[in-house]
């Protein structure tokens, strides 16, 4: 446990200025999102769903860090530590993950703010005091939750594929880089494939969830948004197992 802790600090000090800039930016524009409230809202409010975007770009950071250390040949310092290979990607895994949830807390608060002075807006114009009158509508749980499994379904899957990418370039003597595409779009394929008979698998076990988005007069609405995160869990976690393996074989001090 030690050594993970040593290096993820080490990886945190490493990726400081990266993580600075996206971390800055989210709350800038969260911030410049919530100005746009008003008497009359402005169309900048739009820009808090900007910051989920990172996940899509989050996992390419893993890629990077791996890539560069490579590059600059400073790998060797931390290879030589009396520590198992994988670990090394496990903390660089943690840094990403660590990062993407700060990311989407500090959205989410922003995004609750909006959310509710929108819905206190419409209730004082149609005067009748009652929320689930407004179409539609969420409570503030459920803009967590589904703002929480869309951006997990989202960054999740990216990062087994990065994982994986990554052992396969530590792996392969030439073409890494298209090794790595290969990677992206032979997960981005399995992903697919496998999304429908997992998620109905997952479905007979944990059944559907009920989501409080009353668009019909109240009326509550099934989901499988849950499964599918459970899903994406279940696949990140084949991709860094791959990553793992790869890196534990193929990484030489």
């Amino acid at each position: 446990m030690n050594d993970f802790i040593t290096l993820y600090m080490k990886e945190l000090r490493a990726q400081r200025m990266v993580i600075g800039v996206l971390l800055l930016g989210t709350l800038g524009l969260s911030i410049y999102a919530l100005t746009g409230l008003g008497d009359v809202p402005q169309p900048r409010l739009a820009l808090i769903i900007l910051p989920y975007a990172s996940a899509l770009g989050l996992p390419f950071l893993l890629i990077h860090a791996i890539s560069s250390e490579w590059s600059a040949q400073t790998h060797y310092q931390i290879l030589a530590l009396p520590v198992p290979r994988w670990l090394v990607l496990l903390s660089k895994v943690a840094v990403v993950l660590s990062l993407g949830v700060v990311i989407y807390l500090c959205s989410t608060v922003f995004l609750q703010v909006i959310a509710d002075r929108m819905t206190a807006m419409m209730l004082a114009q149609d005067g009748s005091g009652d929320s689930f009158r407004i179409e539609p509508h969420m409570d503030g749980s459920t803009v967590w939750a589904v703002s929480g499994i869309v951006y997990g379904v989202l960054l999740l899957p990216l990062l087994g594929i990065a994982c994986a990418a990554s052992g396969v370039r530590v792996m392969a003597q030439r073409f890494k880089g298209l090794s790595t595409l290969g990677v992206f779009v032979a997960g981005a394929y399995l992903y697919g494939k496998l999304q429908i008979p997992i998620v109905h698998a997952l479905e007979k076990i944990f059944g559907k969830w009920e989501l409080d988005l009353p668009i019909h007069h109240g009326t509550a609405t099934a989901s499988d948004v849950h499964l599918l995160l459970m899903y994406s869990v279940l696949f990140a976690a084949l991709g860094v197992g791959v990553g793992a393996v790869l890196f534990e074989k193929y990484v030489e001090a």
